[in-house]
């Protein structure tokens, strides 16, 4: 095909589409009629000789060409728009939306703050917050789904950039009628005669404190697992299991719950929360602008 003959504007199409699923919505979201995004349709299928879209009972229905094409569109418009953007970016007029991947115990400490300051310093901008973590993240990344993941990762390869956030070591938290509350710092008996509360997917790599445990060839009791932090407090405050968890979270839940915080009984690496970009990314004043503003947080 010759790129020469070929209306770019086709490529929002494209993309529009692709993410709506929905002529109507989609000619909406771009300003303009049915009838003009339905022929802009047929000049992107008869371009590049394929349905593209076929309309089923949830929507347009996209055709496997259609999801070979979505990642370099995407990718070539996002490229496109950061260079534009990047030559004025005023932050008072811009009309960024910003997308972040963080876990939801490092979301409350950052995600306030971070909101107050685009709400009072660019209006216009928005917030798209997902949940992925570790490889996952970093597909998106790679993908051009994502501006930044925030989080925990044992491995960065030197085709993205990152910043340390901070670093926390590892605590446990009970509540206040706990048979151990009193305890300043668990004994290794304490700890593992107790059982354990783990907040983790299914997929998570071990715990840090269970990869310890075990050199030692001691194994705690997880009697209850789940993926979100936000249901801890809950299960916390009703039982008697304890939580290893990192610090600052640990201090806003005791905070909020009136938990009590206690010394694990061996000492453990301490939890590094990292931010991370493409490298693509580096040296935009559009993307500097909100990494400086996290980084600061």
């Amino acid at each position: 095909m010759n790129i020469k003959n070929f209306d770019l504007n086709l490529l929002l199409v494209f993309k529009t589409l692709f993410e709506e699923r929905n002529v109507t919505k989609a000619s909406k979201k771009m300003g303009i009629t049915q009838p003009a995004m339905s022929n802009a349709l047929n000049r992107l299928r008869y371009l590049v000789k394929d349905d593209l879209f076929i309309r089923g009972p949830r929507g347009m229905r996209p055709t496997p060409r259609a999801n070979d094409l979505s990642l370099p569109i995407q990718s070539a418009l996002n490229n496109l728009e950061i260079s534009l953007s990047s030559i004025n970016f005023n932050p008072k007029t811009t009309k960024k939306l910003f997308r972040i991947s963080m876990s939801d115990d490092v979301a409350p400490i950052i995600l306030p703050n971070l909101v107050n300051f685009i709400e009072k310093n660019s209006p216009s901008s928005s917030l798209c917050i997902r949940s992925e973590q570790g490889n996952e993240a970093l597909k998106l990344l790679d993908n051009n789904e994502i501006d930044f993941a925030v989080g925990r990762f044992e491995t960065i390869s030197n085709r993205f950039g990152y910043s340390d956030l901070f670093t926390e070591q590892y605590v446990c938290i009970l509540r206040k009628s706990h048979p151990l509350a009193l305890e300043k710092k668990l004994s290794i008996d304490q700890y593992l005669s107790s059982k354990h509360l783990r907040v983790a997917p299914m997929d998570a790599p071990t715990h840090p404190i269970d990869r310890e445990l075990s050199q030692l060839n001691f194994e705690r009791e997880i009697s209850v697992r789940i993926d979100l932090i936000t249901l801890a407090p809950v299960i916390i405050k009703k039982t008697d299991l304890i939580l290893t968890l990192p610090s600052k979270t640990a201090q806003r839940m005791a905070k909020n719950y009136d938990f009590i915080i206690s010394e694990l009984p061996i000492d453990l690496e301490k939890r590094k929360t990292k931010m991370v970009w493409h490298k693509e990314l580096t040296n935009h004043p559009t993307f500097d602008w909100i990494k400086n503003q996290i980084l600061t947080i």
